[in-house]
């Protein structure tokens, strides 16, 4: 997780062939979910929790997707880069010293998958309440 979000932080401002500028409104967009996935990540780690509803983080995420750390042209400057950093280094020790266990609980997975399989077919059944429906 680490390395995909660091991978994206790296190449942000690089553009080439594969990867075209975007207009100032998706570059911004893209800006505020890269910090926003930081946020969730530090929450997953940290507490073990996903944590859609960032409402201690709104003033800082809607002044990201407004432009508000954006210069003229076209680039960010060096605040958003240093929230960036703190952002990974506070995901570097999150991890480090993550609540969660090393190795998930395959059983309860398992149990989990066939739960969520099992009410998809049953709605699928009932949604087809005897219409031939196949899955």
């Amino acid at each position: 997780m680490f390395g995909a979000l660091n991978h994206v932080v790296w190449d942000y401002d690089k553009i080439g062939k594969r990867n075209k500028k975007k207009d100032d409104n998706h570059l911004n967009k893209h800006a505020m979910h890269l910090i926003r996935l930081f946020l969730m990540a530090i929450d997953i780690l940290e507490q073990g929790k996903i944590k859609t509803h960032r409402e201690d983080d709104t003033e800082l995420l809607l002044k990201i997707r407004s432009g508000g750390f954006l210069k003229e042209g076209g680039t960010f400057d060096a605040e958003f880069y240093q929230i960036l950093e703190d952002y990974e280094e506070r995901l570097k020790l999150a991890a480090q010293h993550s609540i969660l266990p090393k190795q998930p609980d395959l059983d309860q997975v398992e149990a989990f998958v066939e739960s969520v399989n099992q009410r998809a077919i049953e709605l699928q059944s009932c949604s087809n309440n005897g219409k031939g429906g196949s899955l």
